[in-house]
């Protein structure tokens, strides 16, 4: 196993390397502090758009002492341009020039001679160690996208996109965006870019951490930024592009490029002389700017903690849990030793592991390390949270590894606003085998979910951090999750209790997807347990079908939606920030997906193939999953020509039996699960049973000269249903009952309550008990309906004296499991009011 993804092996070659959301030179992050560079006019016919050599040696000398790594091009260079940045450690991003851009669009022809054009000029410099990447192009006006149509416009640039992968597979391509087509995204691109003019930081810091979730699991360079120094002055200009570079490197972006480098510019076909966005003059002689971004640029090897202080730096306690996670545990302990940040301590909780954990845990002195008997994630985290000694709390798990500079953006956010959380992105590190990448593109990955760029609805526990006294407040993870869940649930915890969670997208960790199938399988078996388990404590969160009522959206690193999307690109097409406002998705996208539709359609399916006529029609109610599944498919190789005939198999084959493994467990664990471990009192009879079967709620009343009231009340039951292991729910200040018990399969049950007040502090409390019957139940009673109506067609009215029998046997069953589950819940509910003082109304 690798320590951690940049130290992979391919990383070490001259060539720049992308991973994740970084760039790496050999096995270092490479942060591109780049500068514009051109065009000139032309010294000579050989020399078109560039300096003479002598010119660009001077520059590039000045370049060297200011730190700067990276220039930005905006016309093809000779060899010899390349060889010379060779010579001075600087690497070139090409942005390619368009000459009769709109001649393209119309004129296929044109655009056939431009694609050979390009294809020409990349083959002569295919290779170079100096060449870092291409831009396919430049800021298309928001109007011509607008005219020609979203769709053709991206095309065009995909194709161009792929020309230069098959060109030079090893060149980096993108395209050079802005904020007035934000909205237009183009594939393969290897990394994002955007060329943003904002001169207000807090503007400019708000907007790059949007363009960072855009991003997603890619790097983000902002491949143009600058200040007239004409119009703005030398101090403000320098002043400005401290602040720019500060919050460049504090939003985790892979890099920026200044434009420019010197105030000598020639474009269309003129020199432009009302302009000064240069660190030097045209004489090459230096401003404020080149002193402040020389000063930057040149301690960028710094920690950020040193190169931007953060206000302070408490403790940070890292807390791993692990159960038999020896595989990985190695990367992760040395990832976390190498977190670049002041004051921070590593627990490894060990939840009675049976493999080598302790073996690792002896290499690694200087962790933490507690070890328990099995008794699940929860209890672990929270074992964790008892021994930590620091003010804040982060999690990440054994098969995690931490980028260096993670908590780093993970105290940033929680200092920065009020936010008593805060989590980050997770992707998956490079994978070893062929199996381990195509589990890593399968659905069911774990994921954030976003109110805002910046607002949190759901934070994974692979990483994720808290201030301590959140747990004092809301009480610590529920032991009921052992595998999973306990994060989700924490999370609404904290928002029911008022408090906000933060995200930031530069707090990354690299998650391990599952090694094999059977792994993978497991955890989406784990995953479904631990849905129906929440859906138990918190209702209100989870629509008809047991899906999770989300408000924010769902970023997963391979996303599988068919909503719509609605674009805002002001009036008359001329907004200056054009957004792209993801739609919410359809109900029915989703269940086609959905265990219970597939479950329903296989039924459907072989009732088609028991009539002849309509046998060849079989299949159609699978057709919609099928199709669903093959899309995803499709969009997911589009780009990965090296995947075999097996794997894109395999892929298909997770990607549609995915919601099957994860919606049998859920619905397994939600109606089967639901239990009662509570004894029927001994003076009660079959006789007793069988005559309350006809009475209606049962109705239990108290007497309190204590002043005793309802909340004392239904504060001891809770208790006593926890201590039994009864699974239910509290008021969520939306619901008509005040705790709802998921009494069995076939029934559960609704506690609501009132306190009547006499005089001298006397109290009368009621209790009102009332069973409902279950999805189990109506969909029993709905089968046998069916099946009459099927019998009776069949048959004829002979069949209902078969079917008489069944819907009296099953009556019987319903009424006295009913009545079980009262005559339980009343002695539990007796007991919870004398425990508290109550005494009994007969």
């Amino acid at each position: 196993m690798t320590t951690s993804p940049p130290f992979e092996s391919h990383f070490c070659s001259e060539r720049i390397k992308i991973h994740s959301k970084f760039f790496y030179h050999k096995d270092k992050k490479f942060f591109i502090q780049g500068v514009n560079y051109g065009p000139f006019k032309p010294r000579t016919t050989e020399h078109s758009f560039f300096p003479l050599p002598a010119e660009v040696k001077k520059d590039f000398l000045l370049m060297q002492q200011a730190g700067v790594n990276t220039l930005r091009l905006y016309h093809f260079p000779q060899a010899w341009f390349l060889d010379l940045a060779r010579e001075f450690n600087l690497k070139v991003l090409i942005s390619i020039p368009w000459i009769n851009r709109y001649d393209y669009f119309s004129n296929s022809k044109s655009l056939q001679d431009f694609k050979k054009f390009i294809k020409n000029k990349i083959k002569e410099n295919a290779g170079h160690t100096a060449l870092l990447g291409y831009f396919v192009d430049n800021e298309l006006p928001p109007d011509c996208i607008r005219f020609y149509g979203r769709k053709k416009i991206e095309k065009l640039l995909s194709d161009l996109l792929f020309l230069v992968k098959e060109t030079d597979p090893l060149a980096a391509v993108s395209y050079a965006n802005y904020p007035p087509t934000e909205y237009l995204h183009p594939q393969p691109l290897d990394f994002y870019s955007f060329n943003v003019y904002l001169h207000d930081p807090k503007a400019l810091e708000n907007y790059l951490l949007r363009l960072q979730n855009i991003a997603g699991d890619k790097p983000l360079l902002l491949s143009e930024f600058g200040m007239d120094s004409l119009r703005h002055g030398e101090d403000e200009q320098a002043w400005l592009l401290e602040e720019h570079i500060r919050i460049v490197s504090q939003s985790g972006l892979a890099g920026t490029i200044i434009f420019s480098w010197t105030d000598e510019w020639f474009t269309g076909g003129m020199d432009i002389e009302d302009w000064a966005f240069g660190l030097v003059q045209k004489d090459r002689k230096t401003k404020k700017s080149y002193q402040a971004v020389c000063k930057l640029f040149n301690n960028s090897s710094l920690p950020l903690y040193k190169r931007f202080p953060l206000k302070r730096t408490p403790k940070v306690s890292v807390i791993v849990c692990s159960y038999n996670g020896a595989k990985t545990l190695t990367d992760c302990l040395s990832s976390l030793k190498r977190l670049q940040y002041p004051d921070y301590e590593i627990i490894v909780v060990d939840d009675g592991s049976t493999d080598q954990t302790k073996e690792i845990l002896a290499q690694f002195p200087e962790v933490i390390a507690l070890h328990q008997p099995n008794k699940g994630l929860s209890a672990a985290r929270n074992l964790g949270i008892e021994k930590a000694s620091g003010e804040i709390v982060a999690f990440t798990d054994s098969d995690c590894m931490a980028d260096p500079d993670w908590l780093y953006f993970i105290v940033k956010t929680l200092l920065d606003a009020d936010y008593v959380a805060c989590g980050g992105p997770n992707y998956p590190p490079i994978p070893k085998e062929p199996i381990q990448e195509v589990i890593s593109l399968a659905p069911g990955s774990p994921s954030h979910v976003l109110l805002s760029d910046t607002h949190a609805e759901h934070i994974p526990g692979c990483n994720m951090a808290f201030w301590r006294w959140i747990f004092d407040k809301i009480g610590y993870f529920d032991p009921i999750f052992r595998k999973a869940g306990d994060d989700v649930d924490i999370c609404w915890r904290i928002l029911s209790s008022g408090h906000p969670i933060g995200f930031n997208p530069s707090a990354v960790i690299w998650h391990y997807r599952r090694f094999t199938l059977k792994e993978y399988l497991r955890q989406q078996i784990g995953y479904g347990e631990a849905e129906a388990l929440l859906r138990f404590k918190h209702p209100h969160y989870f629509g008809s079908l047991g899906g999770a009522l989300w408000k924010g959206r769902i970023y997963e690193q391979h996303a599988l939606s068919l909503k719509k999307s609605s674009l805002y690109q002001g009036i008359f097409g001329t907004g200056l920030f054009q957004f792209l406002y993801p739609g919410k998705e359809s109900f029915w996208s989703a269940f086609v997906r959905s265990f219970e539709y597939i479950f329903v359609a296989s039924f459907l399916c072989l009732t088609l193939l028991f009539f002849k006529i309509t046998r060849p029609f079989f299949f159609l109610p699978l057709l919609p999953p099928l199709l669903s599944a093959l899309s995803y498919l499709s969009r997911l190789c589009k780009d990965k020509s090296h995947y075999t005939a097996f794997s894109k198999f395999l892929l298909f084959f997770l990607i549609f039996f995915q919601p099957l493994v994860r919606g049998y467990k859920r619905n397994r664990t939600w109606f089967f699960s639901r239990n009662l471990p509570l004894s029927i009192p001994t003076e009660v009879r079959l006789l007793d049973i069988l005559k309350s079967i006809i009475q209606g709620p049962t109705l239990l009343s108290f007497w309190s000269n204590r002043g005793q009231d309802r909340i004392t009340l239904l504060g001891e039951i809770s208790l006593k249903l926890q201590q039994t292991g009864c699974k239910y729910a509290l008021d969520s200040g939306w619901d008509n009952w005040d705790i709802y018990v998921y009494s069995g399969s076939l029934w559960d049950s609704q506690l609501l309550t009132l306190t009547e007040i006499y005089p001298q502090n006397e109290r009368v409390i009621k209790i009102k008990l009332k069973c409902k019957s279950t999805l189990l139940n109506k969909i029993l009673l709905l089968v046998l309906i069916c099946s009459s109506f099927l019998l009776f067609l069949a048959f004829g009215r002979h069949a209902l004296w078969l079917t008489l029998p069944l819907f009296t046997l099953l009556f019987a069953t319903l009424s006295i499991q009913k009545k079980i589950t009262e005559i339980k819940l009343k002695e539990l509910i007796k007991q919870a009011a004398k425990d508290v003082g109550l005494m009994p109304i007969k």
